[in-house]
């Protein structure tokens, strides 16, 4: 769905269009192949949407999955990130859900934390935010949060739903379109 050795990604959604279900398929991937996996977030994973993504998971294998949860402001934990981090290598996932608000302009020392993270790290990094919606009324109607510093450290892929079909979404990049279906164990290729 997204080849990180093509470099780290910036997943950014229209709000409600699966980013935290599509990054949880992305880590049991990962956890499935004998990786581990950091999970940072501002509220810990629907465990009922977790159980079901992870169902069928050895539990030997579950215990390379941690989470860090930091509210509303990432560097709270950016110490206990790169301290992870030093376990973690290639193969690796560390996952950023929702690294700032899904309103309003994303703090400067928030985007500093998200790249010290970033220059840290030697494993595959995605990070998610919601996407917002493009002011300026030329372009696309969603355009990614965190401007030029995010888009020179990240590749970014955009997430959206299908405009007709309510089960799919578009997963968009600058190589092109894929279309994923959304069903209860998450988003898969069509």
């Amino acid at each position: 769905m997204i080849d990180l050795n093509e470099g780290d990604v910036h997943l950014s959604c229209e709000p409600g269009a699966g980013k935290s279900t599509f990054c949880m398929n992305i880590a049991r991937t990962a956890i499935e192949s004998g990786n581990s996996v950091i999970w940072s977030c501002m509220r810990a994973p629907d465990p009922g949407r977790f159980s079901i993504i992870f169902e069928g998971v050895d539990r030997s294998q579950l215990v390379n999955f941690k989470i860090i949860e930091f509210g509303d402001y990432l560097p709270v934990v950016e110490d206990v990130i790169l301290d992870n981090l030093k376990l973690m290598g290639e193969g690796d996932l560390l996952v950023i859900d929702d690294w700032c608000e899904p309103v309003g302009r994303p703090k400067k020392e928030v985007k500093g934390s998200l790249i010290r993270i970033l220059e840290s790290s030697k494993c595959g990094v995605i990070v998610s935010s919601s996407a917002v919606g493009n002011a300026s009324g030329s372009g696309p109607k969603l355009i990614a949060r965190g401007g030029d510093l995010i888009s020179r450290n990240f590749r970014t892929v955009m997430l959206h739903r299908h405009p007709r079909r309510e089960s799919m979404r578009v997963l968009s990049e600058e190589s092109g379109e894929s279309l994923l279906t959304m069903g209860e164990r998450g988003l898969s290729p069509v």
